[in-house]
């Protein structure tokens, strides 16, 4: 009561269109109606599309929209190109950031990665050079192996003959010492000094034809060992080569790694349109520091979205992939077509403005929808809460623009070409287990109707019209339509709106 005596100008307003909107409905409902001298309405069977909907309006929105912004972030804007209301395409320059420091910055890393590369050729030629001759010496050693053996045995073998010529001189003189009969001659003697020193000259080849022959030996047994001293060392310079590979190609990467980020910062201060469509937001104005936020925002216009707020009551109903029927003041009487394409699982909050329930007997959203049932979901009261669904448009329509208002039934259950008749027109028997309606058969004199109670079992309804099944009814035969309950007048409405306090 509280709040209707703080609203009671609206309270009042919507008594006035509700009174306008029944007197329509009774003048569209008895269109198929027949009244008798006796008040006796009757309506005709007929066969119609009846439709349960739930009613709602929405919003357009662009069913895409980019969200223009840039990674360099700090710097000043030089240039906006674009207003609100522009029309762009991709690849345009939306605004121009300040890249002057990062120009400067960019040019003392790129002199840094010079010399830097400058430094890192020459480490690597000489780790080149150096590799380069261990491989040369390694392959001269290697070869010395085998040849040093060779030499070695031939030099063996060299002692060993000189030897033997010792040993044939060295006999070949005892004998001629021996063939000396006077021992006291000085041929003797001097034979005798001949053998003695050709003994020594003997001892002296036996014992250098050992020394050879023990270093043959030597090599020989350390053939494997020497090898593979030699590959050692040969690995380690290989080694040595890599480490100094890795650690110079690490240490220009690091740089190269800041010239590419300053250059992306750098193509950052040019900010292009990542799409097609039309400028709705532009949020900076040159001078401005750029901090990373929207630049601007880009909708595709060429299609549309519709956003609603469905309440709590109805939106377990909602489902996607669903028809739905759409007006909009652009477009007149001309009825557009959607599909449900996303239904929020969370609340969006409280919904504000109750009307929605009905007035003087009236359902609001009767108000939407031509012959569909529908509830009216604008709003509820303060203490429910909506969900947003969007809506896919599939009619395009060049009269339609971003936050136009669309009215909107969001088809539950559409049964097309069925026979129904009008809502009063079905009645419960007097236990209230089943329905039946009055068939017309014939006038009596006094002009009243002749009826027969036929049984009958309701489908779908609609706001005026219910769908009639396993009936035996006809399609043209005529039922009784019982009178509805008398509607409060204009009149009354606003003496009770003026109890409430006046206007």
């Amino acid at each position: 009561m509280k709040w209707i005596k703080e609203h009671k100008k609206v309270c009042i307003i919507i008594a006035i269109v509700a009174v306008v909107v029944i007197a329509i409905i009774i003048g569209v409902v008895s269109g198929g109606k027949k009244q008798t001298d006796s008040n006796e309405e009757t309506a005709t069977v007929e066969k119609r599309t009846l439709m349960e909907s739930v009613s709602a309006t929405g919003t357009f929105v662009a069913a895409d929209e980019e969200k223009i912004t840039s990674d360099t972030t700090g710097v000043e804007v030089l240039a906006v190109n674009v207003e609100v209301g522009d029309r762009v395409s991709a690849g345009d320059v939306i605004a121009v950031l300040d890249s002057a420091d990062l120009q400067d910055n960019l040019a003392d890393a790129k002199e840094s990665l010079a010399d830097t590369n400058e430094q890192t050729q020459r480490t690597k030629d000489s780790a080149k050079r150096n590799l380069e001759q261990a491989g040369k010496t390694r392959d001269e050693d290697l070869a010395d192996v085998d040849t040093n053996i060779q030499d070695a045995y031939d030099e063996w073998q060299s002692a060993e003959n000189n030897y033997n010529e010792s040993v044939a001189a060295y006999n070949e003189a005892v004998a001629m010492a021996n063939s000396i009969m006077d021992k006291t001659s000085t041929a003797y003697t001097n034979a005798n000094s001949q053998v003695n020193t050709l003994k020594r000259q003997m001892d002296t080849d036996r014992r250098t034809a050992d020394s050879r022959k023990s270093s043959y030996d030597r090599l020989v047994s350390q053939r494997e060992d020497t090898i593979k001293r030699i590959n050692d060392t040969y690995q380690d310079q290989v080694d040595t080569y890599n480490n100094t590979m890795d650690s110079t190609e690490d240490s220009g990467k690091t740089q190269q790694e800041r010239i590419d980020d300053l250059q992306e910062q750098i193509d950052g201060t040019v900010v292009k349109a990542t799409a097609s469509g039309l400028v709705t937001a532009v949020n900076v104005e040159v001078g401005d520091t750029y901090n990373g936020s929207v630049i601007a925002v880009i909708d595709n216009v060429d299609s549309f979205d519709i956003t609603t707020e469905i309440d709590e009551y109805d939106i377990n109903s909602i489902a996607v992939g669903q028809e739905v029927v759409i007006k909009t003041n652009a477009t007149g009487d001309e009825e557009l077509s959607g599909t449900v394409k996303k239904v929020s699982p969370i609340a969006t909050g409280s919904s504000s403005g109750d009307l929605s329930g009905s007035l003087g007997g009236l359902d609001l959203g009767s108000i939407m929808g031509g012959s569909g049932s529908s509830s009216f979901s604008t709003g509820s009261n303060n203490d429910d809460v909506t969900f947003t669904v969007t809506i896919a448009l599939n009619t395009p329509s060049d009269k339609l623009r971003i936050g136009m208002t669309a009215k909107l039934n969001i088809v539950l259950q559409k049964n097309a070409d069925v026979l129904s008749v009008p809502y009063n027109a079905v009645q419960t028997d007097d236990e209230g287990t089943s329905y039946y309606v009055q068939k017309v058969t014939g006038t009596n004199e006094d002009g009243t109707y002749k009826t027969k109670k036929i049984k009958v079992d309701k489908g779908i309804e609609s706001d005026y019209y219910t769908e009639i099944i396993n009936s035996g009814l006809e399609e043209g035969d005529q039922v009784i339509v019982p009178a509805a309950e008398k509607q409060n007048s204009l009149e009354d409405m606003i003496n009770q709106s003026s109890s409430m306090g006046g206007v």
